[in-house]
C-alpha cells in the first residue's frame, strides 16, 4: 500500500537503499583490512583505526531502521481503518441510479457510472480517506458520451491502471 508517487515515500527508499549501501561497502571493505587476528591480539593502535568504520557502520544501521520505521509505521496505523473499508465502507454511499462501479488498482478510488439520459454516461469519481473513514467527492456530473472517452478519462487524469468493474444486476447497460 506504498504510494511511490509521495515525496516522503521516495525520500525514505532512497534514504534506506544509500544507507544499506553505505553500510554494506562499509562493512565488506574494513574486513579485508583486519586480516586473521585473534580478538586479543588487538592493539591500541589497531582499535583507533577501527573505531570510524565502526561508527560509520552504526550510523547506517540505525538510519536504516529509522527510514523502515517511517515507512512501516503509517500502514499498522491505518490498519483499522483499512479493515472496516474492506468490510463495511467499499459499496457504501452509492446512488440507487448506479450501473456499475469502476475500482482502480487498490480500490480506495471508484468511478460510478449511471445511465440517466440515453446517449451520455453520468461520472462521479470518488475516493476514500482512510483517516476521516468516508468517501470524498473528487469529481461529479460529467458526461461522457462513449466507452473510450470513459477509458481515456480514468486512466490519464485519475491514473486508473488495473480496474475491478462491479455491475449492478438491476440497471445494466
Amino acid at each position: 500500500m506504498f504510494n511511490f508517487m509521495n515525496k516522503k515515500t521516495k525520500i525514505c527508499l532512497i534514504g534506506l537503499c544509500i544507507s544499506l549501501a553505505i553500510l554494506l561497502i562499509v562493512f565488506f571493505a574494513t574486513d579485508d583490512l583486519t586480516g586473521d587476528k585473534d580478538f586479543s591480539d588487538y592493539t591500541q593502535e589497531d582499535w583507533s583505526v577501527a573505531i570510524l568504520p565502526l561508527s560509520i557502520i552504526i550510523v547506517s544501521g540505525i538510519s536504516i531502521i529509522i527510514f523502515a520505521l517511517i515507512l512501516i509505521i503509517p500502514m499498522f496505523l491505518l490498519q483499522p481503518a483499512l479493515m472496516d473499508y474492506v468490510k463495511n465502507k467499499k459499496f457504501s454511499d452509492i446512488d440507487i441510479n448506479t450501473n456499475f462501479l469502476v475500482f482502480d488498482h487498490y480500490e480506495l478510488k471508484r468511478a460510478c457510472f449511471s445511465n440517466e439520459m440515453q446517449d451520455c454516461i453520468y461520472l462521479t469519481i470518488k475516493e476514500y480517506d482512510l483517516k476521516l473513514k468516508n468517501w470524498k467527492i473528487i469529481e461529479e456530473g460529467r458526461l461522457i458520451n462513449n466507452k473510450g472517452e470513459l477509458l481515456n478519462i480514468l486512466q490519464d487524469e485519475y491514473n486508473f491502471d488495473e480496474v475491478k468493474i462491479f455491475i449492478n444486476p438491476e440497471n445494466k447497460l
